[in-house]
């Protein structure tokens, strides 16, 4: 058993001291957070509408916002539907290391959480970097682990980041910070299946994470205690997701509380296995034939192949998000790639020819976890021309990150058909302006 990670996980978040620095990072997360929940609610229709029907009839107390409605739901309902809805276009952030979604669980939880106990927008801040920081150091230290066993950490780190962020949102001690972790652990989930097939119910592992995280931050509010040692044990969290923990990552640095600084954020509606291909493909656009292409070779690390170079000729809006094949003919034959691109039956006859040219490569290369490297190097074969371009890190990452004005730009894109462009200017400055000790309320971000 590894000795006492809950204990040191607890105290280190119960007595957390947030750098005011962060904020605007983190103003930042949940103003792209918005973003992609806009994209969410709009292409993930079919399934946003069946979760509403069984979710929004349940019977509970109205204390916290729900994207896209007037009505205010319990607040475990909210965080779960916030989460489905930011969650739905996978344009959601991430972070390398931890290889899943944050913002989708944690902003939905804390946000939830503090409208229903009447928090200011500066411990909403605040709790959302404890969220990130649990998030990333927990899955992190379990990578590549947790991916080899098929484990979707968006769901199963998630549950207990967003129980740890909420349990400190409502001023828990130690022991309430550890029962609260202890119960979400319990209650963790998510499988990586959702990638291969079935990528319409994927916003379940988020929403799920926001619930249970809420849910256990009540509990352990109200006295509850959770089982002894439920990450470390033979019987706990870290055994049931890996083979892998690292608790040199999970703990060097973490009272810093910075890692809402190494998410990243999404250009493209699709997986992040597929960003780099869909950037050099756009670079190439312009500089090749599409017609006259006889090949497409991909180099690219082999986990991207596992997870989104499975599926050549996507048959919906979800297929078309995780296939590497699909994402890259559009980039290559239209130069771009964005929601339009996931109505898979309007795209032009062009992208469908061109995808048996395309060839995947493992290449190795292609990810080095120590420089943040998750790349793809994209030959095109014209004739006796070749044409290249190799994305190492893609715009959005922490190395080559997102302003305001391509978070503004992204906001326009997502909200197209329900903002225009004044309403979108004026939800970024509402979000800017977020921090204080005046009372948090999501809805009123969005009141004209």
């Amino acid at each position: 058993m590894i000795r006492d990670i809950t204990g040191k996980l607890a105290r280190l978040t119960a007595n957390a001291v947030i750098d005011k620095g962060l904020f605007e990072k983190t103003r930042q997360i949940i103003a792209d957070y918005i973003c992609a929940s806009f994209a969410g609610y709009a292409c993930n229709r079919q399934f946003n509408r069946a979760v509403e029907g069984v979710y929004m009839g349940l019977a509970g107390g109205e204390s916290a916002s729900v994207f896209g409605s007037e009505k205010r739901l319990p607040v475990c309902t909210a965080a779960f539907m916030n989460a489905v809805y930011a969650h739905g276009a996978d344009m959601d952030d991430g972070n390398r290391n931890a290889m899943g979604h944050i913002g989708a669980s944690v902003v939905s939880a804390v946000m939830a959480a503090a409208e229903a106990f009447h928090k200011t927008e500066d411990e909403v801040l605040r709790a959302i970097v404890v969220g990130y920081q649990v998030f990333t150091r927990l899955a992190g230290a379990c990578q590549p682990g947790m991916i080899r066993r098929g484990v979707h950490s968006t769901g199963a780190a998630g549950a207990v980041a967003c129980a740890a962020a909420c349990a400190y949102l409502l001023g828990g001690n130690e022991t309430e910070v550890a029962s609260a972790v202890s119960m979400a652990a319990t209650q963790a989930s998510g499988l990586l299946i959702v990638g291969e097939t079935g990528q319409l119910v994927k916003p379940l592992s988020p929403a799920r994470a926001a619930e249970t995280g809420v849910f256990s931050a009540m509990l352990a509010k109200r006295g509850i205690v959770g089982p002894d040692n439920p990450l470390e044990s033979v019987k706990g969290w870290i055994h049931a997701f890996t083979d892998e923990f690292d608790e040199d990552f999970m703990f060097d640095g973490f009272e810093r509380f910075n890692a809402v600084n190494e998410c990243y954020f999404k250009p493209y509606p699709s997986c992040r296995h597929t960003q780099c291909c869909i950037e050099a493909g756009i670079d190439l656009h312009g500089s090749v034939d599409t017609d006259a292409i006889d090949a497409v070779n991909v180099y690219i690390y082999e986990n991207a192949i596992n997870l989104a170079g499975v599926i050549p000729y996507p048959k919906s809006a979800d297929e078309a998000k995780f296939s590497i094949y699909y994402t890259l003919a559009c980039a290559l034959c239209l130069g771009r790639f964005g929601l339009e691109q996931l109505e898979v039956e309007r795209v032009d006859k062009a992208v469908w020819a061109l995808i048996p040219k395309i060839k995947l490569i493992p290449d190795s290369s292609m990810e080095d976890r120590s420089r943040g490297i998750r790349g793809a190097r994209v030959e095109v074969v014209c004739g006796g021309s070749r044409e290249e371009r190799t994305v190492l890190i893609p715009k959005g990452d922490p190395e080559h990150p997102f302003g305001w004005d391509d978070i503004s730009a992204k906001l326009v894109q997502c909200a197209a058909g329900s903002l225009d462009r004044q309403g979108c200017e004026r939800l970024i400055g509402r979000v800017r302006a977020l921090g204080g000790s005046g009372e948090f309320s999501y809805a009123r971000l969005f009141e004209r």
